[in-house]
């Protein structure tokens, strides 16, 4: 396998990703690895594939620190915790990486009457 990312490679400079403890952050390191090793990415493509798998891992906690509440109101005042607007940007890296450097076994749904 290609060289391992490091946390300082998931954190970098995103803010969101910078309070993750070092454990919580490898932990979430070994899933993606398990993860990209069974979408069978290739060694060009993995560390990145591996990196994205990573991110959005931490991207679903950092939006379930907020137990999955986007936003609240009460007495007519409103507050927007998280504009998660359902698109994970790493999700869709991760998947792009997969379609052009793995193998998916995602077949989507089957639809019979």
């Amino acid at each position: 396998m290609a060289e391992t990312p490091t946390i300082v490679d998931v954190k970098s400079d995103y803010k969101i990703f910078q309070n993750f403890s070092d454990d919580h952050i490898t932990e979430k390191i070994n899933d993606a690895i398990a993860k990209a090793q069974h979408d069978q990415i290739s060694d060009d493509a993995l560390a990145r594939g591996i990196i994205s798998w990573t991110r959005h891992l931490l991207y679903t906690d950092w939006f379930m620190n907020y137990g999955g509440v986007q936003s609240a109101g009460t007495f007519g005042n409103t507050q927007t915790m998280v504009n998660f607007n359902g698109v994970d940007p790493y999700l869709q890296e991760y998947n792009q990486i997969v379609d052009d450097y793995g193998v998916s076994d995602d077949m989507g749904a089957v639809w019979t009457e």
